[in-house]
């Protein structure tokens, strides 16, 4: 089964791991979790995202409303994903309790639904 694991974090922790000049401990956080996905064969892809770079798009009645930056209603910005293929939710939900987010953030656990084919 494939889920996309997506990882959440407060601004404030966000601007902190995206300062090299900080700290470099929270990006080997980072390191340390995406390299143990891939030494367990289940990591499948994922990025880190500019959390701050990001747009809405939206269209109402017609017309297209576009938003700078991350989407207001929300509480943690969107940092990154990863894309893992394991044998169950239950799985999946280990991956991401691992993830640095988790004690900051959240991580949620999204499954893959397959397009029908044409």
């Amino acid at each position: 089964m494939e889920f996309v694991l997506t990882f959440y974090q407060p601004a404030e922790v966000y601007e902190t791991n995206a300062d090299p000049v900080r700290d470099a401990a929270p990006m080997e956080a980072w390191r340390h979790c995406m390299d143990a996905m891939a030494a367990a064969g289940v990591l499948r892809g994922g990025h880190r995202l500019d959390a701050f770079g990001a747009t809405s798009v939206r269209v109402r009645e017609g017309l297209r409303q576009v938003q700078d930056g991350p989407f207001a209603e929300t509480k943690g910005l969107l940092g990154g994903y990863a894309v893992v293929e394991v044998s169950s939710l239950d799985e999946a939900l280990k991956w991401a309790e691992r993830s640095p987010s988790s004690a900051v953030g959240a991580a949620d656990v999204w499954p893959v639904m397959a397009m029908a084919p044409k």
